[in-house]
């Protein structure tokens, strides 16, 4: 478990998907199943208690699946509590600068990385004894830090975020991106492509992950020939949707 991060600082691809709308932990196997990397599961736009987070991450570990966490925002506790429970790393959204990003770092990292505070034999270390000098290192090696790129403020300041150490992915969130810039959900506009390609050239130049979320297998081979390694393909609920829409269809007609 938690190899997330070395896959992604070794520049290999990793494929997840976001998990908004299921509430049965039982998802994680089937993921699993599917041949998923790792899970996103999305405490911004989902409505996941803290508990049934818990719950989502202990099934994921006997899953043998990963999951990163989208948390609300870059505060302490939204970082501190999916860490703690077992998450191998977080997604944040909204980051548009140096100081939002060294934030996120601090409260995601042990000492003297950061300050995140230190309680073990909970779920991220199995319940287990472990040495707590050697486990706060091994610790801050595997835990991901992503954070997400949504607005023209945050492309502009790409480099100095991808400089932070401890910033190990600059994932692009699409849609936010695009309404920002004033042409929604135009992904192919020359505007959008060209505030991502800012994006993904600091991340180059920083040996960090770039990210991405798509909606289809062929925009994912497109991102990854771009340069993206943390891919999240679709949503849970539109993987059902759109798969029982086409199934629908043909028997029909």
């Amino acid at each position: 478990m938690y190899q997330l991060r070395k896959r992604l600082l070794n520049g290999e691809p990793a494929i997840g998907t976001f998990v908004c709308e299921s509430r049965n932990p039982a998802i994680a196997y089937i993921l699993a199943q599917a041949g998923f990397d790792f899970f996103i599961l999305d405490n911004e736009h989902g409505t996941y208690s803290p508990e049934t987070m818990s719950d989502f991450l202990a099934v994921a570990r006997g899953a043998g699946i990963e999951v990163v966490v989208r948390a609300q925002e870059v505060r302490k506790d939204a970082i501190l509590h999916p860490l703690d429970a077992g998450a191998s790393g977080l997604l944040l959204p909204m980051v548009n600068n140096r100081d939002q990003a060294q934030d996120a770092v601090r409260h995601a990292k042990y000492p003297p990385m950061g300050e995140r505070g230190v309680v073990l034999k909970k779920m991220h270390t199995a319940f287990g004894q472990v040495n707590p000098g050697e486990y706060l290192i091994e610790a801050n090696e595997k835990t991901l830090v992503a954070v997400q790129a949504e607005t023209g403020e945050a492309a502009d300041n790409a480099a100095d975020i991808a400089a932070v150490k401890g910033v190990d992915c600059i994932f692009v969130g699409p849609g936010d991106l695009s309404t920002n810039l004033g042409i929604p959900l135009q992904m192919e506009h020359p505007k959008q492509l060209e505030t991502v390609d800012k994006v993904f050239k600091a991340c180059a130049d920083n040996n960090k992950a770039a990210g991405m979320w798509v909606v289809s297998p062929e925009s994912a081979r497109q991102w990854i020939d771009k340069g993206a390694r943390m891919i999240a393909y679709s949503t849970d609920s539109m993987i059902l949707s759109d798969g029982a829409s086409k199934a629908i269809a043909k028997i029909k007609k």
